[in-house]
């Protein structure tokens, strides 16, 4: 960034750096609902007398704090970000979690398949190397925009018969409970940070290769005996917020 700060005036008072805009607005819309339009380039440049520049600088600033949302031609939002916390109590279903956190989230299934599971695969549902896996894709959203992107990966000899009973906005944890009587249980979770892929990036909606949550959930059945469920999902680091709660309080 080449525009840490403005020219004194004639005064001698050195005008705000683009961080002590992104400071004051950051305070200022903290008492805002998400969604609401934020003060666009130009009211900055108005209100605090800096550049085109500067203001641009302390809006991208905030976007990079996650405390924004910028739309091209509509403008600066406030974002929403819904909290996951990660503890012993997490619902083991992406949208339970969500629910959890007070929103409502909508998934659609982009395809599905069968197939030979990766050897990834393999390992975490227990699985030789010839037998076949479902592969359920899908895409998520709160607030109607896109916020988590993933696959769902699930023994073929377990859920036979499993597209028949996926409609588009299907909550696979709920088909696998009512429709194959199945416990699904939290076996292990792992979240990071990390790049996202170009092909996650545009299901996800975002421009460029950014940051994301990389979450996966290996989930099994006790009755069972064995892994019934992998999910792996990417999710937006500007809509969802995780928090890690270990131990009693």
């Amino acid at each position: 960034m080449t525009d840490q700060s403005e020219p004194e005036s004639g005064s001698g008072r050195r005008t705000p750096t683009y961080q002590a805009v992104a400071d004051e607005l950051e305070r200022a819309i903290a008492g805002m609902r998400p969604g609401e339009l934020v003060a666009s380039e130009h009211e900055l440049v108005e209100r605090h007398g800096v550049s085109r520049l500067t203001a641009r600088a302390a809006l991208e600033e905030l976007e990079r704090r996650w405390q924004v949302r910028r739309v091209r031609g509509a403008g600066t939002f406030v974002a929403h970000r819904a909290e996951l916390v990660l503890d012993p109590g997490a619902p083991p279903s992406l949208s339970g979690m969500f629910r959890r956190a007070g929103v409502t989230p909508t998934s659609q299934v982009l395809g599905t398949r069968t197939r030979r599971p990766t050897g990834e695969v393999a390992q975490a549902l227990d699985l030789d190397p010839d037998e076949r896996v479902v592969t359920v894709t899908r895409v998520g959203r709160i607030d109607g925009h896109v916020a988590w992107y993933g696959t769902t990966h699930l023994p073929a000899e377990v859920v036979e018969g499993l597209t028949g009973h996926l409609a588009a906005d299907a909550s696979i944890h709920a088909v696998l409970v009512e429709h194959f009587g199945l416990k699904p249980e939290r076996e292990r979770l792992r979240a990071e940070i990390a790049v996202v892929p170009s092909e996650v990036a545009a299901q996800l909606g975002v421009e460029g290769r950014p940051l994301a949550w990389r979450l996966e959930m290996c989930h099994a059945d006790r009755s069972l005996g064995r892994p019934v469920e992998l999910v792996q999902a990417w999710l937006r680091t500007d809509m969802v917020r995780l928090r890690l709660e270990l131990g009693s309080a």
